[in-house]
């Protein structure tokens, strides 16, 4: 059910549609779908994306040679956020419900890629949070985002080593993640394994 196949990689240009004057590229996911989309020639880029469906929207930059994660996050129906992509990277959408979704997106200028250094000096991890139950766990990561993690779906997040994940419950922070360097980029963690240690540890 959450096997999820890539559908196909775009160079420079798809479906364009102009919009007072602004110039949109305008996809359709089909159901349970991954969408790629590459622009090899650029030293990075950054992408305004829309949102225009009735689900979430799961949104990443992805390194073009080990596929492994750069920065990801779950974009709400109906919402829209920027995002950088670093030279060497891609843009992929992911559709993980069984209705098809329609996105838009404008570049931007290209970044003229990031300085490695730049992003050494910040410890971040890149990972998923899973949720593999059949309840929505609402969590709250402090300073960044309060996202409700829907049953059998998994959401990407990029966070600073220190940065605390909660479980909110009955009213009350139950304390379930530290990230740390022992996280590896690309990690998935199973959240109910997390809240069974929380609730249980003496």
């Amino acid at each position: 059910m959450k096997n999820l196949i890539p559908l196909f990689i775009l160079s420079f240009s798809i479906l364009q549609a102009q919009k007072n004057k602004i110039e949109k590229s305008v996809l359709i996911l089909p159901p349970k779908q991954i969408v790629q989309v590459d622009y090899p020639l650029y030293q990075g880029f950054t992408v305004k994306i829309w949102n225009v469906s009735k689900f979430e929207l799961g949104v990443s930059a992805r390194h073009r040679e080990t596929d492994s994660l750069q920065k990801g996050f779950g974009l709400p129906k109906g919402n829209s956020a920027q995002l950088a992509v670093e030279q060497g990277h891609y843009l992929q959408f992911e559709n993980r419900f069984l209705s098809p979704l329609k996105v838009e997106y404008m570049l931007q200028r290209g970044s003229g890629g990031q300085k490695k250094t730049t992003q050494a000096l910040t410890p971040q991890r890149a990972f998923y949070l899973e949720n593999n139950t059949a309840q929505t766990l609402p969590l709250r990561i402090p300073g960044k985002m309060n996202p409700n993690l829907s049953p059998f779906s998994r959401s990407g997040v990029d966070l600073p080593n220190g940065q605390k994940i909660f479980l909110e419950l009955n009213g009350k922070r139950i304390l379930i993640l530290t990230v740390t360097d022992s996280i590896q980029h690309g990690d998935r963690i199973d959240v109910a394994t997390l809240v069974n240690k929380a609730l249980n540890s003496p």
